[in-house]
Parts: structure tokens; sequence; C-alpha cells
């Protein structure tokens, strides 16, 4: 290393550049659907925004990806998502891992041993925080994930949503605060080689002229701040059409293309059955939807 605090030279970085050469770093993981795989790859360390009006599904959809990544990949998830309770986020994710409906008034209802079943998987993969009577700041949910990666060695942290991390930010303003905040994310992220899912509400929906339906064109609809699309590595659009049963995953930035994937949509479907979205090509044709 230089004698120079933080300058370094080429030969400082051979073995990091080398792993990048080798493949050793950056390797790609898919989310387990068809459609998606193809436009989309995850890679550590990255920043994944996800948007969407509201209803169309986002947090149900990022549930969909962290469990098929726990499934696929063995990966583990530190939660923070407050608009639910802790017992409500562990129920969703009972019903992603079962693919079944947790209540009693579903007839195709998971069984105990099912529930069961379920909750040893998720013990071992996810760990959700929460603080008590208070919002939190980035600073205490980033402490809370290292503490997270040193003890159970998470690979990502969902924050669902943005607007549940506390906004006070002094004398700067709104825009300088999400910079801050998405760039300890992002450091976070390089420091422990880990992915955030971070979901966002719009502040601006458009009506599509021919459908009459809101959605969301771009990650600049967010509220706040342009830097949620200026500083995501992936940026995902959650559009749903009620009037032809879908819904449309729009990966709309994409930082490194190729790498982690290329613009495009697919789309999907809810099934009530399984309470869980999957490709439109995988479920043409079941009776049950």
């Amino acid at each position: 290393m230089s004698k120079l605090e933080g300058i370094y030279t080429a030969r400082d970085l051979y073995e990091d550049v080398n792993d990048l050469y080798e493949g050793k770093t950056h390797k790609q993981y898919d989310v387990g659907y068809s459609c998606l795989d193809d436009i989309f790859h995850l890679v550590k360390p990255m920043f994944v925004v996800i948007t969407g009006v509201p209803n169309s599904g986002k947090s149900s959809f990022t549930s969909d990806m962290a469990m098929q990544l726990a499934k696929i990949h063995n990966f583990k998830f530190m939660i923070y998502s407050p608009e639910h309770s802790l017992s409500m986020n562990l129920k969703r994710l009972i019903e992603k891992y079962c693919e079944k409906p947790f209540d009693a008034f579903f007839p195709n209802r998971l069984s105990y041993d099912e529930m069961i079943g379920a909750l040893k998987f998720i013990q071992e993969h996810f760990y959700f925080i929460d603080m008590k009577e208070q919002t939190p700041d980035i600073k205490w949910i980033l402490d809370k994930a290292r503490v997270c990666k040193k003890e159970f060695d998470i690979d990502s942290i969902i924050l669902d949503p943005y607007n549940e991390i506390n906004p006070e930010r002094g004398n700067i303003s709104e825009t300088e605060h999400i910079s801050i905040v998405i760039s300890d994310i992002k450091r976070f992220n390089r420091e422990t080689n880990t992915i955030t899912f971070l979901v966002a509400h719009p502040n601006k929906q458009i009506r599509d002229k021919e459908t009459g339906l809101y959605k969301v064109n771009n990650l600049y609809d967010i509220s706040g701040s342009s830097n949620f699309n200026n500083k995501a590595d992936v940026g995902i659009i959650v559009n749903r059409n009620p009037q032809e049963n879908n819904t449309e995953i729009h990966i709309c930035k994409v930082r490194e293309l190729d790498l982690m994937g290329k613009l495009g949509k697919c789309y999907m479907r809810w099934n009530d059955r399984t309470r869980c979205f999957h490709p439109l090509d995988s479920i043409m044709g079941r009776k049950h939807d």
C-alpha cells in the first residue's frame, strides 16, 4: 500500500482485480423466475431500488424474490419493514415458503406441520429488526445490520419502505439527506459484500391514456430526490394492471449492463392460491388461475 493514506496504486489493487479477472467476485445470482432471469442479475455488493404505485404488490414481490434467493442460493436476510407488525411480516414469509395461504378462510390453507417446517427454514434465513415507540435512523438500522452480518453472515438487507427511516436531517435539505442515507447504505454494502433492497413510494403517478390506470414511469417519480435514480445500481418498477390481471416488472435502471442485467420488462401474475407472483408463461392454462 502507498505510504500516503487513502491513495492506492495498481500493485495495491492487484489481488482484487485478479479476483475479478478469475471470476471469483461479481458472481451473478438469478432470482428463480424464468422471465426475470433474462433481464435481471444480482451481484454483490449491490443497491436495488423498488417502487410502484400503492397496492401494486412491490412489497410482496420483494418478499417473493427474497424467499426465492433463500431457497435457491441459501441467502440470509435482515428485514426492516415496520408498516406491518413483525408477526405479519413472518406470516407473509411463511406463505411464500409454503406457497399456500395462511388464514383459515382459504380452502387450501397450509397445515400446522407445513407452518412449522416454514418456521424452521425462516429461522435460519431471515432476521427481523424494529425499534419500539420511535422510528430509527439509518445509523441504528445499519448498526443492527452489521451485527446480523457478524452473527449470522447475512447476504442482504430489505428496507421497506424508505419513508419509515427517521427523516430528521438538521439543517440540510431533503435531497442532501437522502443522498447521505443512500451513500451510507452503499458503503455498508461495499464493506460487507451485501445487497440492499430498498422499497420506496412514488410522489408522482401518471395516468395511462389507454387504460386509465396509474403507473410509475421511472425512479425520478420517487418521493424526495432524484438520488434514488442516480445512486441505484438497479431500479425496478412494479406496475399492476387489474384489468388484464397481470403485473409488469420493469427493469428501468441498470448501472452495469450485462453484469446486472439489461433494461426491459416481464409480466407476472398474483396467485391467491399460492400467495405468490408467478411468471405468466408458467401459469397459463392452470385451472385454478
